[in-house]
């Protein structure tokens, strides 16, 4: 019996130095930083997705924000993977829905054009206080319309 409360007494003890250390690691700068980095580009992949199950043509905005002590923070957006930092603090969220970063001319497309046009283009950086533009256009992609997110900073 002995060896059975001794062995429930340490893991009660184990919860709560569990506990305690994650609260305390928990609102610490170098977690804070990268909590901060991540909402942000949660709200950013949000802002992109509400575009895009609209189905209609639309333009949105997304200011990067600072972080809440002030830092500047940069943010990068691919086709399929955002990324943010500050400093030495970094986070990165995949986007659910494809993005593009080119510029559509309006000509029907076939899925491995668009897929060569994502594949070369560059991914849009941009720092804090910028603002990027989510444009989002119903495209003929191989006779079907699809809504599309193109994402370009704001001039």
């Amino acid at each position: 019996m002995d060896f059975i409360v001794s062995k429930v007494a340490m893991s009660i003890c184990a919860l709560v130095v569990v506990s305690v250390l994650g609260g305390v690691l928990g609102d610490s700068p170098l977690t804070r930083g990268i909590n901060e980095l991540e909402s942000a580009l949660i709200d950013l992949a949000t802002a992109i997705e509400r575009s895009i199950s609209s189905r209609c043509e639309e333009i949105t905005t997304w200011r990067v924000p600072f972080l809440s002590n002030g830092e500047s923070m940069n943010v990068s957006i691919g086709c399929s993977v955002s990324r943010a930092w500050s400093g030495s603090s970094s986070a990165a969220l995949k986007v659910a829905c494809a993005v593009h970063t080119w510029n559509w001319n309006g000509t029907s497309l076939n899925s491995s054009t668009m897929e060569t046009l994502d594949r070369e283009s560059s991914a849009i950086v941009a720092t804090s206080g910028r603002t990027l533009e989510i444009r989002t256009y119903i495209i003929m992609l191989e006779e079907r319309e699809v809504p599309s997110a193109f994402v370009a900073p704001q001039h």
